[in-house]
């Protein structure tokens, strides 16, 4: 049994001997494994943070370049956290700060021209225009669309509140070129303004001149707006109708022309053989026997007539002539319905019981 005994405890140390040999090989590899895993798992995950901050990190540049600039900031300060000393994200966060500071100023600028602040509004983007030029910036880029914008109502807002003041439509068309090349509402706007307004001045213009009967200068009143607002409807009708009423007065004046050379005709007609109409004319003889011719005319003539002689016969009871002579009217010159006398006297017709007298013409000049 000892022997036995002997035996089976030699094989008994014998097989933990040869375990405890095994264990010293197993531990280490065991270790070596569990580490290997661990660093492998550590690197795989470190592989997919930045792999995940990367992808946010462009995306949220992405975000910033179509100026979501919040977005974009709350993308880099989430990748931030992730990777605290990645430099590229603090580079990117103070771009992305710097241009949010810009679009702030620009929505200043914005609101000065909402409130019709006009020169401050001009003042502040002057200096928002310098810090972006100053700014190496790749980001600022995106905000010169809406630099310009402002910089474009700006000026739009000065040309409204110039056009109030303005009369002439030369002026009212420079500032309608400077608004043909601004793709703003408000420039689309200020320019129907302007129309109208060069409408109603050329309209307004004409009527004056067409009161006046200056067709022609009404005519180029028209064209003036003509001129600078093509083909506009009013302009059009209203030239029509000056060029119509121009027609029919021109047609009106030689109308009138002639009725007014007619009537010349007449009156001179009249003034050369009916000027002068014999209002009175008788013969009497005093107590002496002196015979006195006395008679009395009236212009019947348009203009002045002169040197009226009037003559006439001497008759007897008989009517046998006796004498004919001619007498001058005084005073010399006559205007249209002025009278005029005349007298003889004569001393050879003691003797003639009855004297008349006849008128047998009457001559006149015409001045």
């Amino acid at each position: 049994m000892e022997e036995e005994l002997d035996e089976l405890g030699s094989e008994n140390t014998s097989s933990l001997y040869n375990r405890k040999k095994k264990l010293v090989y197993i531990m280490p590899a065991t270790v070596l494994i569990i580490l290997t895993a661990v660093l492998v798992l550590y690197y795989n995950h470190s592989v997919q943070v930045n792999h995940s901050v990367l992808k946010e990190k462009e995306e949220a540049e992405k975000m910033a370049l179509e100026g979501h600039y919040n977005e974009a900031e709350k993308r880099l300060a989430e990748a931030a956290e992730q990777r605290p000393d990645y430099q590229g994200l603090e580079r990117s966060l103070s771009t992305v700060h710097d241009v949010q500071k810009m679009q702030e100023d620009l929505d200043s600028v914005e609101s000065s021209i909402e409130e019709n602040e006009l020169d401050k509004a001009l003042e502040q983007l002057a200096k928002v225009n310098k810090e972006m030029i100053d700014n190496e910036n790749q980001l600022v880029v995106t905000l010169t669309p809406k630099l310009n914008q402002l910089d474009s109502r700006i000026t739009v807002g000065k040309i409204n509140n110039e056009v109030k003041e303005l009369t002439k439509v030369d002026e009212l068309a420079d500032k309608l070129n400077t608004l043909s090349g601004l793709d703003l509402e408000e420039a689309a706007r200020a320019r129907e303004k302007i129309t109208e307004k060069i409408v109603s001045i050329s309209t307004k213009k004409a009527e004056d001149k067409i009161n006046e009967k200056q067709y022609n200068e009404a005519i180029a009143a028209v064209d003036e707006g003509l001129q600078y607002v093509i083909n506009h409807e009013k302009l059009l009708q209203l030239k029509e109708r000056v060029e119509q009423e121009k027609q029919a007065f021109e047609q009106e004046k030689r109308e009138r022309m002639e009725q007014a050379m007619e009537q010349q005709a007449l009156e001179e007609m009249k003034n050369r053989r009916e000027a002068v109409n014999v209002l009175d004319i008788e013969a009497y003889k005093d107590e002496f026997g002196d015979v006195t011719i006395d008679g009395e005319v009236q212009s019947e003539a348009t203009s002045i007539i002169s040197s009226i002689e009037v003559t006439y016969d001497i008759l007897d009871k008989d009517d046998e002539v006796l004498e004919t002579d001619t007498a001058q009217v005084y005073p010399m010159y006559l205007n249209p319905e002025d009278k005029g006398k005349f007298e003889q006297i004569y001393y050879d017709y003691e003797k003639e019981e009855d004297i008349s007298v006849e008128v047998t013409n009457v001559q006149w000049f015409v001045e």
